[in-house]
């Protein structure tokens, strides 16, 4: 089987879809991944947190290995990373995705920071190894951040054909599974009966409620 290699898929700000890929030269020896669940609200108690996941990882270059005489500039591989935290068209950084092998490591994020360290260089001081110490953050676009700060702009919803609690669970909670909060504040004696047109009133997510909502 051939050996895997960790790729990074950027976005085409124009197309609004990957159309370049950055493969490492090194696949890295750890990834770590950060996500805050909960924190305490000094009114609400425990609440969800809306922090992004945060992924670092650490990426090797080193041009040495590479077959070529003299060695080329490391910096014409790390310049690529190094590009991702500049703004571009749409007012940030380029979106990317982290994959290595069949695995997502971070579906949709931007490269919030990086710190590069060169470490080998020629007699001419040309560097030919560097270190890339990469932080990753989880991208929500406006629209979806704004409606995990506030899921009830709007409380009142009317039921399009199709939809069903979950689904409207789904958009309102990010979470299909609290669709028994709607059914409550609703009194529907029947969740499944749910006609198009019909008028339902979306109550506030709490920590409380969620717990309620999964019983």
């Amino acid at each position: 089987m051939a050996l895997e290699k960790l790729k990074i898929l950027i976005e085409d700000q124009t197309q609004g879809k990957p159309n370049k890929e950055i493969q490492a030269l090194f696949n890295p020896n750890q990834v770590t991944i950060s996500k805050t669940g909960w924190h305490e609200d000094t009114d609400k108690g425990l609440v969800a947190s809306r922090a992004p996941a945060t992924l670092t990882i650490e990426l090797f270059f080193d041009t040495t290995t590479l077959g070529k005489y003299p060695p080329e500039n490391v910096q014409n591989y790390t310049n690529h990373i190094y590009s991702l935290t500049l703004i571009g068209k749409n007012a940030r950084p380029p979106l990317c995705q982290i994959i290595w092998g069949k695995n997502v490591l971070l579906p949709l994020g931007i490269l919030k920071s990086l710190t590069k360290t060169l470490t080998h260089f020629l007699e001419d001081g040309t560097p030919v190894a560097a270190k890339l110490s990469c932080n990753f953050e989880e991208w929500q676009n406006p629209t979806q951040q704004k409606k995990i700060e506030n899921p009830i702009d709007d409380p009142i919803r009317i039921v399009k054909q199709g939809e069903t609690l979950s689904s409207i669970a789904a958009q309102e909670y990010n979470d299909p599974a609290l669709w028994r909060l709607i059914a409550k504040e609703n009194k529907m004696d029947n969740p499944r009966l749910l006609e198009p047109g019909t008028s339902l009133t979306i109550p506030p997510r709490r920590a409380d409620s969620i717990t309620q909502g999964r019983q």
